[in-house]
This record gives C-alpha cells, sequence and structure tokens, in this order.
C-alpha cells in the first residue's frame, strides 16, 4: 500500500498538468484575440508561460493594446514586446508642442491644478512623462499620447495621487504608475 501512495504522489508531481495548455494552442488563442482586434500584422511566439510580440504598426497605443490583450490571455505570464511602431516620423519638436498641447487642455478640461501635473520630454518619437496627477488626468493623457502618429513609444514614471478636490471619487491608487509601455 505504501509503495502505490509513492508512486501516485509521484505520477502527481512529475506528470504536466492535464489542464496545462501547449504552446501551439496559446498561441492560436493570442493571435485569434489579435486578429479580433484588426492587429493582424503582430505575430505571437509562444514558449511556456512567455509570449513574444513581433511586427510592426502604426501607432503606438495599438503596440500597447496588443501587449495588454497578449497579456490577458490564460497562461501567459509575461509579454515580451518586439513590435515597431512604424508610422510617420515626426520632428521632435512637434511631438513636443502637441503633447504639451495635449496636457495642459486635459488639465484645463478637469478644472485645473487640482488634479497633479504631468510633464513631458520628447527624444526620437520617445514621450517620456513624469509628475504627480490623479487618474483622471493620468489615464486619458497617456491614451490620447499614444494616439499620436510619430510617438514610438511613451515611458511613465507619473506617481498616481487622489485629487486635491474631496468632491471627486478616490481612486484608491496611491501607487506608483512607474509603467513602460516599451
Amino acid at each position: 500500500m505504501r509503495f502505490s501512495f509513492l508512486i501516485a504522489v509521484a505520477v502527481l508531481l512529475f506528470a504536466p498538468p492535464s489542464f496545462a495548455q501547449n504552446d501551439g494552442t496559446v498561441r492560436a488563442k493570442v493571435q485569434r484575440v489579435l486578429n479580433a482586434y484588426s492587429i493582424k500584422s503582430v505575430h505571437a511566439a509562444v514558449q511556456g508561460t512567455t509570449v513574444t510580440l513581433t511586427g510592426t504598426v502604426d501607432l503606438c497605443s495599438t503596440r500597447v493594446l496588443a501587449d495588454q490583450l497578449a497579456s490577458r490571455i490564460d497562461g501567459i505570464q509575461s509579454v515580451r514586446d518586439g513590435i515597431q511602431v512604424l508610422g510617420p516620423v515626426v520632428p521632435d519638436e512637434e511631438l513636443s508642442r502637441q503633447v504639451k498641447k495635449l496636457i495642459a487642455d486635459r488639465i484645463r478640461k478637469l478644472g485645473g491644478f487640482g488634479f497633479g501635473s504631468i510633464s513631458s520630454e520628447v527624444k526620437q518619437g520617445v514621450v517620456a512623462l513624469n509628475g504627480r496627477a490623479a487618474p483622471q488626468l493620468t489615464i486619458p493623457t497617456l491614451t490620447a499620447i499614444g494616439k499620436i502618429p510619430g510617438v514610438k513609444n511613451v515611458l511613465v514614471n507619473v506617481e498616481i495621487i487622489s485629487p486635491a478636490n474631496p468632491g471627486w471619487k478616490d481612486s484608491g491608487l496611491s501607487t506608483r504608475a512607474g509603467v513602460s509601455t516599451n
């Protein structure tokens, strides 16, 4: 009896779980989701629990969406982003003006600086954001910047804070959003 118990334990420990998916099945799921969102120029390769995305897109926001979609597939624990943002080449000065205007417009729409502030720097199409801001400012701003033609990447180092106006709902977020959409 003891011997059969040890064999059963060994089979459970060393046999692959029956619910595990093979790489091909997971890759097909990732590709189906990308195609459903019309991201047909991005391709997935899966090894274990890691998916590697390659291909080209026209907007940074499409690249970010592909990363987010792939990371939500059951069985994926990490995403390696090898997607290139081609799109048009826009001079850094022009991108910088567009990004700064977008941030200023968003702050004005929210009613002022009670939602924090975000500064930006653009270098070779990569937008670096810094500051302290409420989610109501940070999230829509980040989304809009990713849709600007010519933006190749967005690096975010914005501390998420609660808005100064107590009438606004607190999101409960008080962590650093050091998110890189690289």
